[in-house]
């Protein structure tokens, strides 16, 4: 295997800033590249399958990386390298036109010269708000700033090229602002098979608030991103590293990147395929992902 790839590879493995949606297409055009660079190698299946897995270990929170990478070692299998060469391409084409199906589910809950709330980066969301412009719809969107990275602030500077109104809000301040939002989007990395939504830090007390105060609270993503193996209680938060909040700290810090929200905070997941309801309609979503993705 060229050195490139494995460069490549572990570039997409140590990714903690790039939303899912763009590692999934960072790693479909690294595989896709390897696939046509080294199909002449004897060693071609057994290589992509270590890619694969590598990526799916490193990105082991991030549901629907794990899950493509395990549709790609399965087509690796069963397939001849032309199958898998148009197989790559085909699914590539599918998750980027994923967030504008979504989106088309998703528009409609926005109403012109509304407000509404929304933490960190998803392609899902933001698709949403791109819909809603397309449409005249223009809003106030407020946007957590999703420390200790701040992807919030990426989020804001693609809603106001949209046109819409962008007021950045440090996460902590959520329950002040929480009185000026009609409803709150968010994306997700993971469903688990209770429905519980795995997303970045700040999306429970966001889900809580909105409870709270009788504001819709909705996840917009892709069924992709449903999880069947994995519960609340099983799930491991990996913590990451305290230099990220605070630089050679003299004493305890902790870092976490994800939240839990309870699948009763959820009013809806939004996804390509339609609508799914929080506290059933998974029985499903497995089969229907292997349909349309596998």
């Amino acid at each position: 295997m060229r050195p490139e790839f494995l460069e490549r590879a572990n570039r997409i493995a140590a990714d903690n800033i790039s939303s899912q949606q763009q590692i999934l297409k960072d790693t479909l055009d690294m595989l896709s590249a390897f696939s046509v660079d080294e199909a002449s190698l004897a060693s071609f299946v057994r290589d992509l399958k270590s890619l694969s897995t590598a990526i799916s270990n490193a990105q082991s929170q991030m549901s629907a990386v794990s899950n493509v990478c395990r549709f790609v070692i399965s087509a690796s299998d069963r397939m001849n390298h032309e199958e898998i060469c148009a197989y790559l391409k085909s699914l590539r084409n599918k998750i980027e036109t994923a967030p504008y199906q979504a989106a088309k589910h998703s528009s409609g809950l926005v109403a012109n010269g509304r407000n509404y709330a929304t933490i960190s980066q998803s392609e899902f969301v933001l698709t949403t708000f791109e819909q809603a412009a397309d449409e005249d719809k223009h809003v106030t969107v407020f946007v957590m700033e999703s420390r200790p990275l701040f992807e919030g602030r990426q989020t804001a500077r693609a809603l106001m090229k949209m046109g819409h109104r962008a007021v950045l809000v440090s996460d902590a301040s959520i329950g002040i602002f929480i009185k000026e939002i009609d409803s709150a989007f968010v994306g997700a990395d993971s469903i688990l098979s209770d429905g519980t939504l795995i997303n970045k830090i700040g999306s429970y007390p966001l889900a809580a608030c909105c409870a709270a105060s009788r504001k819709n609270f909705y996840t917009v993503t892709s069924i992709l991103k449903y999880d069947s193996e994995n519960t609340p209680e099983n799930f491991i938060n990996k913590e990451e590293s305290a230099n990220e909040i605070y630089a050679n700290p003299e004493f305890e810090v902790r870092n976490f990147y994800y939240d839990k929200v309870d699948p009763r905070l959820i009013t809806a997941i939004i996804t390509e395929i339609g609508t799914v309801s929080p506290l059933s309609g998974f029985d499903n979503l497995d089969p229907m992902m292997m349909e349309l993705y596998g």
